[in-house]
């Protein structure tokens, strides 16, 4: 029974009181029936503010229980941005691994290419020593192409330490940035260990205090009931003395 029908219905019980007062003025028993009345409606609107704050409390119980879960969601945003930051510097890390492979790739390959010119350049060069005595003139440019094939082979092996420079400046480079990336990715991961750790207790909290939330909230339902039930059988009596004293 709401609120609303029980005030009207304590309203209706003090019209019948008054009419019946005027009407039954004269019969012994009036300030005992009406004494009895009063009580019932004294009993009554207790009952209906007992009711009215019941209904107040449960109303602020699903408040705090919309702000846990809120609270829930924005822990689960937060767990969900730092694994794509983690994400984000595993391949940053890979990238770094693929591009010194192939650095290396190249190196071996320019060496190769060196070793293979400068085998080439010592064989030809041996050729022409053997033939040296039988013709000078061709001894002559023999020398001349070696002269040439030297200084290509110190601009290659120039070119080769430069490389061999740059691919250890490389190294380097890739040895800090990975350092700087597995402290950043070891800080990030303390982060989220942190963040979980306290998304988890967190989480643990409010799921208990949301059920506290509803057992409270279930506790009043019945209370509330209850008080219903009680209700309804006060005005019952009131209508069976109000029966009672027309007859």
């Amino acid at each position: 029974m709401s609120v609303d029908v029980i005030k009207d219905m304590s309203l209706d019980n003090n019209d019948c009181n008054k009419t019946f007062e005027n009407s039954n003025s004269t019969q012994p028993d009036d300030k005992q029936i009406n004494y009895k009345m009063d009580e019932l409606e004294k009993k009554v609107k207790n009952e209906v503010l007992k009711t009215e704050d019941i209904e107040k409390k449960l109303k602020e119980a699903e408040q705090r229980e919309e702000a846990l879960i809120k609270r829930i969601t924005e822990k689960d945003k937060t767990v969900a941005k730092m694994n794509g930051v983690i994400e984000a510097y595993e391949k940053a890390i890979a990238e770094l691994i693929a591009e010194k492979e192939q650095l290396i790739q190249n190196y071996e390959k320019q060496l190769a290419e060196v070793k293979a010119d400068r085998d080439s350049n010592y064989h030809h060069l041996t050729s022409l020593e053997t033939t040296f005595s039988d013709l000078h003139v061709k001894y002559e440019k023999s020398k001349e192409m070696t002269c040439q094939l030297k200084a290509n082979e110190e601009g290659l092996i120039a070119e080769n330490r430069k490389n061999a420079e740059n691919l250890r400046l490389q190294e380097q480079r890739y040895d800090k940035m990975k350092n700087h990336a597995m402290q950043q990715l070891e800080i990030a991961n303390k982060k989220l260990e942190c963040l979980t750790r306290e998304h988890t207790m967190e989480i643990t909290k409010l799921k208990a205090l949301l059920k506290k939330e509803e057992i409270a909230r279930s506790s009043m339902s019945e209370q509330l009931a209850q008080k219903s039930k009680e209700n309804a059988e006060l005005v019952k009596i009131c209508d069976e003395l109000i029966s009672g004293q027309g007859s």
